[in-house]
């Protein structure tokens, strides 16, 4: 994934209000099971709440 632009995502999120800044993107999404060569192959999955701080 290419650059992102902070001050757009952070104004989108509301995050300088609440004295916080993104300094990261991250995709997620599920995996498409048609013409995924890594479909096979062994999974490591962390818990929703060890990575994800929801923002309301």
């Amino acid at each position: 994934m290419e650059g992102f632009d902070p001050d757009t995502v952070d104004t989108i999120l509301g995050l300088k209000e609440r004295g916080q800044r993104s300094v990261v993107l991250m995709p997620l999404g599920y995996r498409a099971e048609t013409g995924d060569w890594l479909l096979p192959m062994e999974k490591v999955r962390k818990s929703r709440d060890r990575i994800v701080t929801e923002v309301n």
